[in-house]
């Protein structure tokens, strides 16, 4: 029960950060919960409430989103999300929190020593990160890394990047979820605690939600860097305990 208790906990906390930037939900709940539960455990249960919260919002969402990236990242990310799922079941759970933890340390090391773009990539180079994205997102339900990167170093307004992730969340938690149920990794025990997830969840990503309409660009660009970097602690926390 204590278990239970702090699992709901914790995925309040990640809504309330997905309300706020956009992508805050599995970054922050795949490396929380995997404190008490097995990586390959987790992800189905994450990817699940990905696409509820989602759904919260998404008209919104699609209106002030920048659509040309969006459409590369979402083609990118559906080529690559059964890669990392195949991955996740072949692979031991300390190397993939290491792995991830990596990841996001470089990418907050990056962003926060300054680094930025002087336009919003196009092109290819947008199904690179998609691709990337994809990856993690079958890895461990974490699509967000890469391409939070991207908008972030990119001189894009916050509102048409954060737009962008919760469609394009939404939408990796879908490719993610078709294969994960083909393997018979969604049975009850993982339904059982997504619905009992959800209610907290969107109690989170509504008041996060709040405190972004309040929010100015620069902070919301800090909170970004402080998820990223708090997400690469814990993991490597967790590898390092163990």
């Amino acid at each position: 029960m204590a278990d239970i208790a702090l699992s709901l906990a914790m995925l309040f906390f990640a809504g309330l950060l997905r309300g706020f930037s956009g992508f805050g939900f599995a970054i922050a709940a795949m490396p929380l919960l995997s404190l008490l539960h097995p990586p390959a455990d987790v992800v189905p249960v994450v990817m699940l409430l990905q696409l509820a919260v989602s759904l919260q919002g998404l008209r919104g969402a699609w209106a002030v989103a920048d659509k040309p990236s969006l459409g590369r990242l979402a083609l990118g990310a559906a080529l690559t999300t059964p890669l990392g799922l195949w991955a996740l079941t072949m692979l031991p759970a300390a190397p993939v929190r290491l792995a991830i933890a990596v990841l996001v340390g470089l990418t907050v090391a990056i962003l926060g020593g300054g680094f930025s773009l002087s336009r919003t990539p196009r092109g290819p180079l947008v199904l690179v990160f998609g691709a990337m994205s994809g990856l993690c997102n079958g890895l461990a339900a974490m699509p967000g890394p890469p391409v939070i990167a991207m908008y972030l170093a990119s001189p894009m307004r916050a509102e048409a990047g954060r737009g962008a992730m919760i469609v394009l969340f939404m939408l990796t938690a879908l490719a993610g979820l078709v294969p994960l149920a083909l393997l018979g990794r969604i049975d009850g025990q993982v339904a059982l605690l997504a619905l009992a997830g959800l209610p907290g969840v969107w109690l989170g990503s509504a008041l996060g939600a709040a405190l972004y309409a309040r929010s100015p660009d620069a902070r919301y660009r800090r909170v970004a860097l402080w998820v990223l970097a708090a997400t690469a602690v814990a993991m490597a926390a967790r590898v390092l305990w163990n």
